[in-house]
């Protein structure tokens, strides 16, 4: 499943919008990443101290008045806050006024996981301590997961053809996969992808807690390390990133600045975790819809969700579609610096990527402390500077769906 029956238009990216554990704005953002500053810490929003789980990526400096109008603040969750204000720094970037735009030809194509944890626990408190008549009545469209798709569309007017996904840690990937679908088949010229999650409340962090996946390890230096031999799970993080979406021909009849083109997209399914034939299948149709071979991709970000078996699993089907580059290429997971975050996850490891294509540094992930002989792949763990032209983004959920683009620099 690809992009290929397609090919006669163009996607491009023009604006990046983050609202991230590491940093607010593209520019804080990607210092922290490029110099390899984690954003894992212990958890401060509320009392972890015997809870199975302690260490997060939290946002720590973030006001909703900063961004969202106070009529939007009180009828949303704080997933929905992110999401207005990563979706307002996107425009900023993409100097694109919606108001000039036909609103019919603009489309929200969004994932989300959790849906809007805080709102909900607080709903929860309200109704059995202080009675029904105290719930936010905004409660039922506030913690829905489509809830930051759609207030984006109302703040901004947009009328297009629009979608949110649920897809595990593959939803924001999901998002991003259609949505350029949707711009290639002509129903949109603009498209706001990427995704939102804020699950760090004790309720939100039980219910992943009882996936299995997620670390216990109380150490923010050592919670999350995907690759390493010690790996004990994944670390959630909260934030979200926003990429604008457009057709080659609107962005340059525009004036507008180019990151970087969606070369491809390939989506696969897989019956199980633990086999990697369809996410190696994925990234060999994504190099061949691309019309590129394995050697021209100058930066690999990973899934590493930091399992045992989803890592030795990706790190396989890695080394099988790059045979002898397997070594060469170099393979980042920059979440492992600000946690996992489902539906923002794909379009912020795209985001470094064209980060990466722009100033020529490469994200850094955790250090790898002991090596496992099952992933042995070259993996950024020191601030690196390198020419990067085209770069490979791969997203696997828990329920082997999975997905791998290829996005280029404009000179490429």
């Amino acid at each position: 499943m690809n992009y290929s029956d397609h090919s006669s238009r163009r996607v491009v990216i023009t604006g990046i919008g983050i609202v991230n554990p590491a940093g607010i704005g593209k520019d804080d953002f990607w210092h922290n990443i490029s110099t390899g500053n984690s954003a894992i810490r212990r958890i401060t929003r509320f009392d972890s101290s015997e809870f199975p789980t302690q260490v997060a990526g939290e946002i720590l400096d973030f006001e909703p008045a900063d961004f969202v109008p106070k009529r939007l603040v009180i009828k949303t969750d704080r997933f929905t806050h992110y999401a207005l204000a990563a979706a307002e720094l996107a425009l900023q970037d993409a100097d694109l006024n919606l108001e000039q735009e036909d609103s019919y030809r603009v489309g929200v194509w969004f994932g989300n996981n959790a849906g809007g944890w805080d709102i909900a626990e607080r709903g929860f408190y309200e109704l059995y301590n202080d009675g029904a008549s105290m719930v936010n009545p905004w409660q039922a469209t506030a913690w829905f997961p489509t809830a930051a798709q759609g207030f984006v569309t109302i703040r901004y007017g947009i009328r297009g053809y629009s979608k949110s996904f649920v897809c595990d840690r593959a939803s924001g990937a999901s998002g991003l996969y259609f949505g350029v679908k949707s711009i290639l088949q002509g129903h949109n010229d603009v498209v706001l992808t990427g995704g939102s999650e804020a699950p760090i409340t004790r309720f939100g962090m039980t219910c992943y807690y009882e996936t299995g996946e997620l670390s216990a390890e109380t150490d923010p230096d050592s919670a999350y390390q995907p690759f390493d031999r010690s790996r004990t799970g994944i670390v959630l993080g909260e934030g979200s990133t926003v990429l604008v979406l457009e057709s080659l021909e609107h962005a340059q009849k525009r004036g507008a600045k180019i990151y970087g083109e969606i070369l491809s997209g390939s989506a696969t399914t897989d019956r199980s975790i633990e086999s990697g034939k369809a996410l190696e299948r994925a990234m060999n149709e994504a190099l061949k819809e691309a019309g590129i071979t394995p050697s021209a991709i100058d930066l690999l970000l990973a899934e590493g969700c930091g399992t045992q078996v989803s890592d030795r699993v990706e790190a396989q089907a890695i080394a099988a579609v790059f045979e002898s580059e397997a070594p060469q290429v170099p393979v980042s997971v920059p979440k492992a610096l600000f946690g996992h975050l489902y539906g923002a996850s794909c379009a912020t490891e795209v985001a470094c990527g064209l980060l990466a294509m722009e100033t020529g540094q490469l994200p850094v992930m955790q250090a790898i402390e002991q090596s496992d002989p099952g992933c042995q792949l070259n993996f950024v763990t020191q601030p690196s500077e390198r020419s990067v032209s085209r770069i490979m983004v791969n997203s696997r959920a828990r329920e082997a769906a999975n997905f791998s683009f290829v996005v280029g620099s404009r000179e490429s």
